[in-house]
């Protein structure tokens, strides 16, 4: 099983590289771009600056599709879609399936009856990450391209409870 890290504030921050880590630290793969415009895309380099993959948004709106490319192929489109609290999407040409928490930031990714990946919260000593359990080595780009737009509505991009209004009653004068 492999285990790769990406530092959360940084998910929820568009146009600034992502260094994917593993889990003794070393840096493993580099990701670029952005998402939230038509034809927006997050690219996956080696850390040593060869192509490897790339997600494309191709349409606009709540429920918005985005295209995977491994290499130069396409390999498959997913289309996010919600319900109350869960998630559920379908990666077409993959055959798999993608169940998520939106409360609790936890996701799975399944072919047929096969986890191919765990998607979690983690608490690191330098931040909050997201750790991604990933069953088949070989299914790591299309996982870690996959993992920047599950979590993205539920990202709360301002912690600091001073700067969101908010305050411990006990405290205030």
């Amino acid at each position: 099983m492999l285990r790769l890290y990406i530092k959360e504030q940084l998910m929820a921050t568009k146009g600034v590289p992502l260094i994917v880590r593993d889990e003794k630290n070393n840096p493993v793969y580099l990701i670029t771009g952005r998402w939230g415009l038509r034809q927006d895309a997050f690219t996956l380099y080696t850390i040593g600056g060869r192509y490897v993959a790339e997600i494309k948004q191709t349409t606009l709106g709540l429920f918005p599709r985005f295209d995977l490319y491994l290499g130069k192929e396409k390999v498959g489109a997913v289309k996010k879609m919600y319900g109350v609290w869960h998630q559920f999407q379908f990666v077409s040409e993959l055959n798999w399936i993608i169940m998520g928490d939106l409360t609790n930031h936890h996701y799975k990714i399944y072919h047929r009856t096969e986890t191919l990946l765990v998607l979690d919260k983690a608490i690191l000593a330098d931040g909050d990450y997201y750790e991604l359990a990933i069953t088949h080595p070989e299914d790591a780009p299309i996982c870690l391209l996959l993992s920047l737009v599950l979590d993205h509505w539920s990202i709360r991009r301002d912690k600091s409870p001073l700067k969101r209004g908010v305050t411990n009653p006990i405290y205030d004068v």
